[in-house]
């Protein structure tokens, strides 16, 4: 399968939250959020999420909260079968964006360890690591915290 033509970015609504639950549960395992969890979060208006569609189709999704000029990113995913064609960083660049509209200086997120590509995404965008969580995931992997200037 080639680079998809077409991505279009949009604000999540409350009718894709079982198409992002879908693509949670492809992409996070034992750590997707639940459907109530999600729906509870699109409603929440200090939280901003974003969804990428393809043909119609979600196949990325990415969320903040606000706080203040702080974000925190609290879910970024890219279905694995679109991996590894540049989305990833599309998507965060539109993240970026959305933050800053909000009147975000800096951003703040979680990162598995052995995530190495979202790691390279991340670090080419300026971010570094501050932290570092013990037993962070369900199977008790470590997450990196990781921010910086947006």
């Amino acid at each position: 399968m080639g680079t998809p033509t077409e991505i279009v970015f949009r604000k999540m609504i409350p009718a894709d939250v079982d198409a992002v639950n879908k693509l949670d549960e492809k992409c996070f395992g034992g750590d997707a959020w639940s459907l109530a969890f999600l729906i509870s979060e699109v409603k929440n208006p200090h939280c901003k999420y974003l969804v990428g569609e393809v043909d119609g189709k979600i196949i990325a999704c990415a969320g903040i909260e606000i706080f203040s000029d702080e974000a925190e990113m609290t879910t970024f995913a890219v279905a694995p079968e679109f991996q590894g064609r540049g989305l990833g960083k599309r998507l965060l660049e539109e993240t970026i964006c959305l933050a800053k509209k909000f009147g975000a200086t800096s951003m703040i997120f979680e990162v598995r360890c052995s995530n190495i590509p979202a790691l390279h995404v991340y670090q080419k965008f300026g971010f570094r690591k501050i932290g570092r969580i013990k037993n962070y995931y369900y199977d008790s992997e470590d997450a990196l915290t990781m921010g910086g200037e947006i």
